[in-house]
């Protein structure tokens, strides 16, 4: 007869999580049963409990790998990539020849852009096992990133032969066409991705990304922005300051030569790129939720931020009619700062990391505070109207800085 701890095993094989919780709790003391337990809340995304298992656990026997693996994966979910890879070293350190741990790890200096080091160790964890998934999604990612597209086309191609009706193989196939610039084939792999896993989250992301890359607007700013992330913040900040410094002494010399004329379309052309890449996001989350099937790709976060510069672009509009019909300077400075808040307020909803977020939240409903009492604070509207454009030159350096 089966017991309360062979069923939980097969309850959370099955990945019913929850009833598997139940029947492994009627084992408070024994370690496998607390083992899978943490395995569920981690599942269950129920980290603090999972976190508080693993101490306990490692408390009691601490040369278990795997429970050092499983406290990377959580430290990695709050965002903690110091704590990430000193416990995912404690794993390798231990276990040596698991190559799910290299994998990780080389996700992480992924993400912190050390793109030769992450890849060795992706090789590394294909020399330990050559058919680990993980380890040859991650190496297609890392080679796209080096511009090596050759070898990242083999590697794909490994990925679906391997594991054809495996959902994320599909999904980082997806990403990986999406980063060579062929939406089409994005398309294709994204939704096999989501008929295999309708939940994949991952792959959701990708399909409402390719569909917008159909407007040729966005599939030029998704190419800037996949190339400005591979560059290391050093090196974005020099690209950034250069085209500032070009765009000043463009418009100076133009000026000298009494062409200030041609200084217009330059100067609206950098707005368009220094202002772009915060508003083409909510833009295009707009735009979609207005086709029929790509809304329902858009969670809730990708909606609000498209009701939000919808909302700020109609009060900018109305605001500016009213300003031209009445002379009312209210209305201008209303207008002005609903123009001004479509840059930080709108892209704060796809923010992953929480001081990012809060920082154009806030900032974006700062702006609007300034347009809606600063006439009643200040006598000259004059003022309010040079202080909320400054609020907005003012965000696009804070806003890196902050990033």
């Amino acid at each position: 007869m089966a017991t309360a701890l062979d069923r939980g095993i097969t309850l959370f094989e099955l990945g019913r999580y929850e009833e598997a919780v139940k029947q492994l709790g009627e084992s408070p003391t024994d370690f496998t049963a607390r083992y899978y337990m943490m395995l569920c809340f981690y599942n269950l995304e129920q980290y603090d409990r999972a976190a508080s298992l693993s101490s306990e656990l490692l408390a009691e026997d601490p040369n278990q790998p795997d429970v050092f693996f499983i406290k990377a994966r959580i430290a990695n979910h709050r965002d903690e990539e110091k704590d990430a890879l000193k416990f995912v070293d404690e794993a390798i350190s231990m276990d040596p020849e698991e190559a799910d741990y290299f994998g990780f790890k080389a996700g992480l200096l992924l993400k912190k852009k050390k793109y030769q080091e992450a890849l060795q160790l992706a090789n590394h964890g294909l020399s330990l096992d050559a058919k680990n998934n993980y380890c040859l999604n991650l190496r297609a990612q890392i080679l796209t990133k080096l511009d090596r597209k050759e070898e990242a086309g083999e590697t794909v191609e490994n990925i679906l032969y391997d594991n054809p009706e495996d959902s994320y193989s599909h999904a980082n196939v997806g990403w990986v066409a999406l980063e060579h610039s062929d939406h089409k084939k994005a398309i294709e792999h994204f939704r096999m991705a989501l008929q295999l896993d309708p939940n994949n989250e991952y792959a959701r992301n990708g399909m409402s990304t390719a569909l917008k890359a159909k407007n040729f607007i966005f599939r030029w700013h998704l190419k800037y922005a996949f190339w400005i992330s591979k560059q290391q913040g050093k090196n974005q900040w020099i690209f950034i300051i250069g085209i500032y410094l070009v765009y000043r002494l463009s418009v100076k010399l133009l000026g000298a030569a009494g062409l200030s004329i041609l200084a217009v379309p330059l100067i609206i052309a950098y707005l368009l790129f220094a202002l772009g890449s915060w508003m083409i996001d909510p833009i295009s989350n707009a735009i979609l939720s207005l086709d029929r099937n790509g809304k329902f790709l858009l969670d809730q976060q990708e909606k609000n931020s498209g009701i939000a510069i919808v909302a700020l672009a109609t009060t900018a509009l109305i605001t500016g009619i009213l300003f031209y019909t009445t002379s009312i300077d209210y209305f201008a400075a209303i207008g002005l700062a609903s123009l001004c808040a479509m840059v930080p307020l709108p892209s704060s909803f796809l923010r992953e990391e929480k001081k990012s977020r809060y920082f154009a939240m806030i900032y974006g409903s700062l702006i609007l505070l300034v347009g809606l009492a600063g006439p009643f604070a200040v006598a000259d509207i004059g003022m309010v109207l040079i202080a909320t454009i400054f609020m907005l030159v003012a965000f696009t350096w804070l806003d890196n800085i902050v990033s």
